[in-house]
């Protein structure tokens, strides 16, 4: 293996329209030659009814496959940083401790979103403002001994949807780190998200049709040149894992794209691309 340090993983299939029992996904990727698997943080927090097992069942399963769990929790808020219910971030990560400590998953990150559209000038406020969550959040994956980060959106999004604005919150927050989304990334943006490799812990990888991004599909099915991205990261010491997200959008022509074979095949492109051999 020439890519040292970097485990190619699954975003479990734990949807409403496409849900299996976290064993089945266990099993599939021990198979596959899959060594993470990505849970999704709920605002409740994610529990065995998620997952049709419990916590510890699960955790001696992936111990067993030698697969390692992380966490993205989406959170959807308003221009106040808080969710339709009224819960800020921080709430719901700590909803998710139980989790994230019983898994374990030593990476976890927010992909915050908005449930509002108040204009660019309240977004930047909004960025500014978030800084004492992701303080806080920090210092509880210190305590609870995971590593804690920021996934960027792409530009439409506007939340942390540029180089610019995730460079400056890492900057202010020591500890932070960053989720990469190849799919979320424009060529004009790609050199200065790639300054960034340094604070990386993750990637989420999935193809797109550039210049347009977000589509979400398998590998090779968008015009990514995932060779190119793969050496630039090597080039700059990425190590971590990096998750399959290839389940479509409404936009490239809807959900449940990411099948068993769709999976594979994408795991074999990224594996070459990234001159994994074993």
């Amino acid at each position: 293996m020439s890519a040292p340090g970097v485990q190619i993983g699954i975003n479990g299939r734990f949807f409403p329209a496409n849900w299996r029992p976290a064993r089945d996904e266990i099993n599939f990727a021990r198979e596959h030659g899959f060594h993470a698997i990505q849970f999704p943080g709920k605002e409740e927090g994610l529990c065995s009814e998620h997952l049709g097992d419990e916590l510890e069942l699960i955790a001696a399963l992936l111990a067993d496959a030698g697969i390692t769990a992380v966490m993205e929790i989406v959170v959807r808020i308003d221009a106040r940083g808080r969710t339709k219910s009224g819960k800020t971030p921080v709430e719901v990560l700590q909803a998710n401790l139980p989790a994230i400590t019983a898994l374990p998953c030593p990476f976890v990150h927010w992909h915050l979103a908005l449930n509002e559209w108040p204009g660019e000038p309240a977004v930047r406020r909004l960025e500014e403002a978030l800084a004492p969550q992701f303080a806080v959040a920090v210092a509880l994956a210190q305590e609870h001994k995971f590593t804690f980060g920021l996934e960027h959106n792409e530009p439409d999004l506007l939340l942390f949807g540029n180089p610019a604005s995730c460079r400056a919150t890492l900057e202010a927050i020591p500890g932070l780190a960053f989720v990469w989304d190849l799919n979320h990334t424009t060529p004009a943006d790609l050199p200065a998200y790639l300054d960034l490799t340094p604070r990386m812990s993750m990637l989420h990888v999935s193809d797109t049709p550039l210049p347009e991004v977000n589509h979400h599909l398998p590998l090779e099915l968008g015009t990514i040149d995932f060779a190119a991205y793969c050496r630039a990261l090597a080039q700059r010491g990425f190590a971590g894992p990096a998750i399959l997200e290839i389940g479509g959008l409404p936009k490239s022509g809807g959900y449940g794209r990411d099948t068993d074979e769709a999976l594979v095949a994408s795991r074999r492109h990224l594996a070459q691309a990234m001159g994994i051999t074993a």
